[in-house]
């Protein structure tokens, strides 16, 4: 879990890189490399995750 101060640090380093895509945690940019690597994959995650998280 991130503080806001540490992901309003990463956004402002961020636009000052100039970057298009700023993610704070770098878990999430696993996240965004799967889902673009193997959507059908990914979405049949989502797809299990929410059975699990709906009752």
């Amino acid at each position: 879990m991130l503080t806001p101060d540490q992901v309003a640090d990463a956004a402002v380093a961020g636009l000052a890189e100039e970057r298009f895509l700023i993610l704070p945690h770098p878990e999430v940019a696993g996240y965004a490399r799967r889902r673009v690597e193997d959507p059908d994959g990914w979405q049949a995650g989502l797809r299990k995750l929410v059975r699990r998280l709906t009752p």
